[in-house]
């Protein structure tokens, strides 16, 4: 009974703080969500992080509204992380192998998400179990990453894949067509 209590009471917490605008509200969130973070931390309203005690989130970085992140298998995001709208990251998986017992009976599987210093993630992005983001690299809008992504590399589609390098000229991006005026 005091579990349940508990656990309605931590709800209610959570809406009231959903609700509180401005510099305030990311204030109260960065101290009563649960999770650990830096100085500078930006959570805007609306971002919903289960198992926040296994998430922890470098200084100066920004979640973005509608962003889901379970970090049952632990989530660490860097410093100077930009996260977009609407983006889901999730560390745990359910196992499906066996044919004789239903996937929900099967449990699930956690594998940790690390997200490097520097990183863009842009809006509506899915990152899965396991996924390791390198420093300075940008996840185009709607990409599925289903595999690690090196630093400084642009990825984007579904599932994501390397399309361009940071600072590289168009000439350098492989897959790239030469434009010539």
């Amino acid at each position: 009974m005091f579990r349940s209590l508990q656990k309605e009471f931590s709800r209610w917490v959570v809406a009231i703080l959903e609700g509180i605008p401005g510099k305030t509200g990311e204030s109260l969130r960065n101290k009563f969500y649960g999770y650990k973070s830096a100085k500078g931390v930006r959570i805007l309203r609306g971002v919903t992080i289960l198992h926040p005690d296994k998430c922890v989130i470098g200084a100066n970085s920004g979640i973005s509204s509608g962003t889901q992140i379970n970090a049952a298998g632990g989530v660490q995001i860097g410093k100077d992380v930009l996260i977009g709208p609407n983006c889901i990251i999730w560390s745990q998986n359910h196992r499906h192998k066996s044919k004789s017992l239903s996937i929900r009976e099967q449990g699930y599987e956690y594998k940790p998400v690390v997200i490097d210093d520097d990183v863009w993630i842009a809006a509506s992005c899915v990152i899965l179990p396991g996924v390791t983001l390198g420093k300075g690299c940008v996840i185009a809008a709607g990409a599925v990453v289903t595999k690690s992504i090196p630093s400084e590399a642009i990825a984007a589609g579904v599932p994501a894949k390397v399309v361009g390098m940071r600072g590289c000229p168009e000439d350098a991006i492989p897959g790239s067509a030469s434009i010539k005026k």
